[in-house]
């Protein structure tokens, strides 16, 4: 909306409701050990910057324009998709890495049973 724009306070309470959406899921990937606590808090830092930056150039305002030297240009929206597709592929060898480690340690105890 248009208040996103002039009102600091509306623009903290939306860009805060994005990120709480993300926290079950973040919240997941470290209990998977897919990513450490530091890595979660260098992806929120850097989700809260790019949704700051949409709601801030106006991003999701259809009435007041998407482009032009304060709003929200294509290139923003583009550079947060391509840190988001990094991040998933990151995120699917990480997943891959522990699994492999899994199966790894289930072979050994196996071993360890059998003997």
């Amino acid at each position: 909306s248009l208040t996103t724009k002039t009102n600091p306070s509306k623009m903290a309470e939306q860009v805060q409701a994005i990120l709480e959406k993300m926290v079950p899921a973040l919240k997941d990937l470290t209990t998977r050990h897919i990513f450490t606590p530091d890595e979660i808090r260098a992806i929120v830092t850097r989700r809260r910057k790019s949704e700051y930056l949409l709601q801030r150039r106006g991003g999701g305002n259809t009435s007041g324009g998407g482009s032009g030297k304060n709003g929200v240009t294509k290139s923003d929206y583009l550079k947060y998709i391509e840190e988001e597709i990094l991040l998933e592929r990151l995120r699917k060898l990480r997943k891959e890495k522990v699994l492999r480690e899994m199966r790894r340690r289930r072979e050994k105890q196996g071993r360890k049973e059998g003997e």
